[in-house]
């Protein structure tokens, strides 16, 4: 019994590690999607500037096309990272409930040898000396 619920907690331990970086990933992607947004928008206050010549928004147009499928990009990504994010809180889940369940067990367990042990102990000293007859 002991050894099944050390089995379930190290199960447990790994997919709580597994949540954790998923969640990790995902801010990760969070971050760098508000860069690329805050280099859009960097661009385009440049860009709103009266000043700048047909050529350099010419140029900042194509900075603003890759700017924007990265966004895209990254928003895909997120969003597949949140479902694996919510995967692994399930998983993560679903160990902590097997945990639990074999932590009742082993301690059932322990019971049970503890009430044979008393009940052998107790039959044991019943038998070490007869009545007198």
């Amino acid at each position: 019994m002991r050894e099944a619920l050390r089995k379930c907690r190290r199960i447990e331990a790994v997919q709580d590690q597994l949540h954790r970086r998923a969640e990790a990933e995902a801010a990760r992607l969070e971050r760098a999607l508000a860069d690329v947004d805050a280099e859009r928008r960097a661009v385009l206050a440049a860009m709103s500037h009266e000043d700048f010549a047909p050529l350099m928004i010419a140029a900042a147009a194509r900075r603003l096309r890759g700017l924007d499928a990265e966004m895209a990009r990254l928003r895909a990504e997120l969003e597949a990272q949140r479902a694996r994010v919510r995967e692994a809180a399930i998983r993560l889940k679903l160990a902590e409930g097997l945990s639990e369940k074999a932590g009742v067990q082993a301690r059932a367990h322990d019971e049970r040898r503890a009430l044979d042990e008393a009940l052998e102990a107790a039959v044991a000293r019943s038998h070490a000396s007869f009545p007198p007859a």
